[in-house]
């Protein structure tokens, strides 16, 4: 939560200072493709992995400096398969995140949040109890000169409080790692 804090109060900082070279939309277009796949951050009742394919769809807001330095809207969305308990069922998420990174170089540092649906709510003795989940998450990436690009991210999904099936929220926490090619 602290990192999130940050996070924000960084960007509304940005926001605050910009000087007159700041811009509306160069980043809008695909932006990356790629692969994932992470493991349990915390052992609950059952041990997860989980492997997906995303792209990345840059959206018509953002704001950069002249010297490339700013941040970006996206729109995120991926397919996979969740593992655990003994189970595999396909997970597809959707939703939107801001990128603080040097117009699609270097380094690149990622917050967002995504709508996530599940082919199947129990793996194992764990139950998500329903659609809709929700997936926080934080990470960085490090895009090579050649377009490819490295990426860890932390992500934490859940049906956050809502129990629409009379369940509790188990919630699940992965640490996940990416191959990606940008785009751009």
């Amino acid at each position: 939560m602290r990192l999130i804090a940050t996070a924000v109060l960084l960007v509304a900082g940005m926001i605050g200072s910009a000087p007159s070279g700041w811009c509306g939309s160069p980043d809008q277009g695909w932006k990356e493709i790629g692969v994932r796949g992470g493991i349990s951050a915390t052992s609950k009742r059952e041990y997860f992995h989980q492997y997906e394919v995303y792209a990345d769809y840059g959206l018509p807001w953002s704001l950069r400096a002249a010297s490339g330095w700013g941040v970006a809207t996206q729109l995120g969305a991926a397919v996979g398969a969740l593992h655990g308990g003994g189970e595999t069922g396909v997970i597809g998420s959707l939703g939107p995140r801001l990128v603080l990174d040097r117009a699609g170089k270097g380094v690149a540092f990622n917050l967002g949040g995504d709508v996530c649906i599940l082919s199947r709510h129990r793996f194992g003795t764990a139950d998500f109890n329903g659609d809709p989940l929700f997936q926080g998450h934080v990470g960085v990436t490090y895009r090579f000169e050649n377009g490819l690009g490295v990426s860890y991210r932390f992500q934490h999904m859940s049906n956050g409080g809502l129990g629409l099936n009379g369940g509790g929220n188990p919630g699940l926490d992965l640490h996940m790692l990416g191959l990606s090619l940008n785009i751009q």
